[in-house]
């Protein structure tokens, strides 16, 4: 009951009741939320005879302005967010019941401040309770109310209660449907590449709109200290955050990626784990957090696979949420992702940890070259360089200055397979020792051939001494049988060659072997791929061999 009496301008008869009940019957079909609130409201202010109305709904901890009517001037606190404890409001839940104020300005509980409704001479209020299995879901509050009508509005309210209830369910299993299917459409995404910095930009951006966070971060453990060290962070902390370290155990990532325990605090400000200094250091306020492991199970290879042991990485945190407070379906879906991220970030390492085993086996064949032909020391290096800045200039795509790059170290392994008589030779080869060269390219891919790894590399390894006019070796191919990428490397091995020193020869100046290249373009070039390491060497994004021992020695000197 209300615990004072209004002035009554008009009882409602049986019949206005029922007409009354009609309406809400009508208003209650509608399923969605919002205009479910707008129409009761509306309804509840005819009922009482008020000026306007406000309608509060209960999120967690706060109270969040769902609607406001008949004062056009206050829609702007559509969204506010509120303590579920302050003013009439605050009230009315904690006290679970009609709660109605003849004078607002005598009424110490009153406080204009918080903008329980603005731009309104407000005289007199009636603020209901909206409750639904003696829980207070909600709070209408009716301004300058002219009747009084406390049980058939209690009536309507916990009505109302009720169909707000099955529409946030029912919006509620409609989010974690599409919020799901996000989640799975996520995963396919994280698994389509292997990059690790794209990789861990990718779950970051996912994991900040997937929660409606304001902010997102991600932590790993550095194996030396076991400090975190801060890779991503997305939202507001995105410009802010630099290099971050948390020393182990420290802050509330600290503690996850300790324990392995998941933590949701929905006040930093009392948790004694929260570790401020980040905040100082960013110049970004962590009010609310969601922080989960990133744990994940050892991929080794060879025998013992199964044996492994889950073991956490890191950490991931969303920060702020943007509406209403981090709950248990936020857990599920961070924590679902963290764990998928957590292993393909396994799966990324251990291919990163691969590539760069298969680098130093290229590096080590490379090695073995050079130390079968010393004069050519650096060669293949020089060459791999030179080619990728080709490719880079013709604008290639990025897969394929890959393999270019790793087909172009690798161009002269068969030298390996010729005599050292003809390899050293310090003066002009013999018709028969210049045979034996020319089978280096033939050499090379009966070598690696038989390497499926290596197999879109074959053709620089193969053709790179072809020429366009079809006189080149070893297979005198014409010019539209030669790939791009035997072309490529035709252009950088014949520029290595020209413009570095040999023993029995010095190098050409840049700009003579520029002009050779030139007058070969066509025949033996192609003329795109030597106007390609032009501009190149124009930038300063390569150097010839002399320069690059100058630029040594100076440096050592």
């Amino acid at each position: 009951m209300i615990n004072q009496s209004v002035d009554a301008e008009t009882i409602f008869d049986m019949e206005n009741v029922l007409a009354f009940l009609e309406r809400a019957d009508a208003i209650a079909s509608s399923t969605e939320l919002d205009e479910l609130l707008e129409q009761m409201l509306a309804l509840m202010v005819e009922i009482a005879g008020g000026a306007s109305g406000t309608l509060y709904l209960v999120e967690g901890q706060q109270l969040v302005f769902r609607v406001v009517h008949g004062n056009p001037a206050s829609q702007y606190l559509v969204g506010l967010r509120l303590p579920i404890s302050i003013g009439v409001a605050g009230a009315t839940i904690s006290e679970a019941r009609p709660i109605w104020v003849k004078d607002v300005n005598l009424d110490p509980r009153w406080d204009a401040t918080i903008g329980e409704i603005s731009n309104l001479a407000v005289r007199s209020m009636l603020s209901l309770p909206l409750q639904l299995s003696q829980q207070v879901v909600g709070v209408i509050q009716i301004f300058n109310p002219h009747r009084s009508e406390p049980r058939l509005l209690q009536l309507l309210g916990n009505r109302m209660a009720s169909e707000v209830e099955k529409s946030r369910l029912l919006q509620k299993a409609k989010q974690r449907e599409s919020r799901l299917s996000a989640l799975v459409e996520i995963i396919g995404h994280i698994g389509s590449t292997l990059d690790r910095t794209q990789l861990l930009n990718m779950i970051m951006e996912y994991a900040r709109s997937l929660l409606g966070a304001e902010a997102s971060s991600l932590f790993l453990i550095e194996p030396a200290s076991g400090d975190l060290i801060l890779h991503v962070s997305t939202g507001h902390l995105n410009e802010k955050m630099q290099a971050i370290r948390l020393p182990k155990g420290k802050g509330i990532a600290g503690y996850v990626a300790g324990t392995g325990e998941t933590v949701l605090v929905a006040d930093v400000s009392t948790d004694s784990r929260h570790y401020a200094n980040v905040d100082q250091k960013s110049g970004f306020a962590t009010h609310s957090i969601l922080a989960v492991p990133l744990t994940a199970r050892a991929i080794t290879l060879g025998r013992d696979r199964d044996d492994s042991v889950e073991h956490t990485i890191g950490c991931i945190e969303a920060l702020n949420k943007i509406e209403g407070t981090f709950d248990g379906d936020d857990v599920l879906l961070l924590t679902t992702l963290a764990r998928q991220a957590a292993t393909v970030l396994e799966i990324a390492t251990l291919y990163a940890d691969v590539n760069e085993l298969f680098f130093d086996v290229i590096q080590a064949l490379t090695a073995a070259i050079d130390a079968k032909d010393p004069y050519t020391e650096g060669h293949s290096q020089r060459v791999s360089e030179f080619s990728v800045a080709i490719a880079e200039e013709m604008k290639l795509a990025a897969e394929f200055v890959h393999h270019l790059r790793i087909g172009a170290i690798l161009h002269d392994v068969g030298k390996i397979g010729v005599s050292d008589g003809v390899l050293k030779k310090p003066g002009r080869l013999t018709e028969e020792e210049y045979r034996e060269m020319k089978l280096h390219p033939s050499i090379g891919e009966r070598i690696l051939g038989h390497i499926r790894m290596l197999q879109q590399e074959m053709p620089v390894i193969i053709e790179h001494h072809e020429r366009l006019d079809g006189s080149g070796y070893p297979f005198n191919l014409p010019a539209e049988k030669i790939s791009i990428s035997g072309r490529i490397v035709a252009v950088a091995d014949a520029f290595d060659a020209m413009t570095s020193d040999r023993p029995y020869r010095a190098g050409l100046p840049i700009e003579e072997a520029f002009r050779r290249l030139r007058v070969g373009a066509g025949t033996e070039f192609d003329s795109q791929c030597v106007e390609a390491l032009a501009a190149a060497y124009q930038q300063g994004k390569i150097h010839s061999q002399k320069e690059s021992s100058a630029q040594t020695a100076a440096l050592s000197g």
